[in-house]
């Protein structure tokens, strides 16, 4: 009787037990992070070439182990077409990932250039729905494009200045080290073109 009764019993907590599985199968699959899309632009203004003096970034970020597809038009044309999978962000993130940024150059032949966006994003294993994502920014202004070469030549007359006066500087230094020790500073014409040395009394060169 005893015997009959714990029978009874272990099948009841055995019945119970398949009963919850499902309940608890629920729960992890609401547990797991929702599918997500996002894109954010980020314009940059930069004049060193005047002919594209800047660019639009587009940062995507998506669920983890999605392939990403951005397409890019103006004027009706696609002037970007990319494909890659979501990389996670950290070893310790298993949440939304971030794909490698897109960018697209502006260009000065058509000032206030409307590019039109589109990104989509497929999961690789699942059957979930794909998420699309689609929106427009704008190139270079007519501002932009007739200042651009003023501002390219008075950045690379700057590059140029600060190029001689780091040479100046070292110059200054090898030579004021160099009669330090006792040496004299000579140049040198190699065929490479002149030389700075340091040179002793006795004639030889000396490091300085």
């Amino acid at each position: 009787m005893f015997g009959a009764s714990r029978t009874a019993g272990a099948l009841a907590v055995t019945i119970a037990g398949l009963l919850t599985l499902p309940t608890a199968a629920m729960a992890v699959e609401e547990g797991a992070p929702s599918p997500s899309l996002e894109v954010t632009t980020r314009s940059h203004y930069e004049p060193e070439i005047p002919s594209e003096p800047g660019k639009t970034e587009l940062d995507i970020q998506a669920t983890f182990g999605w392939d990403v597809k951005v397409t890019v038009r103006a004027h009706g044309a696609i002037v970007l077409s990319e494909e890659s999978p979501i990389e996670e962000a950290d070893e310790f993130n298993s949440g939304p990932g971030v794909l490698h940024v897109s960018f697209v150059s502006w260009s000065c032949k058509q000032p206030e250039t409307v590019y039109s966006y589109e990104v989509t994003a497929t999961p690789e294993f699942s059957e979930e729905t794909p998420l699309t994502r689609s929106g427009s920014f704008v190139g270079a202004s007519r501002r932009q494009c007739h200042e651009a070469p003023r501002l390219a030549l008075r950045k690379h007359r700057e590059e140029v200045r600060r190029r001689r006066d780091e040479e100046l500087a070292r110059r200054w230094r090898f030579e004021a080290n160099c009669r330090t020790v006792g040496g004299k500073p000579v140049i040198l014409q190699t065929r490479q073109g002149p030389y700075m040395v340091c040179r002793s009394q006795t004639g030889g060169i000396v490091e300085s």
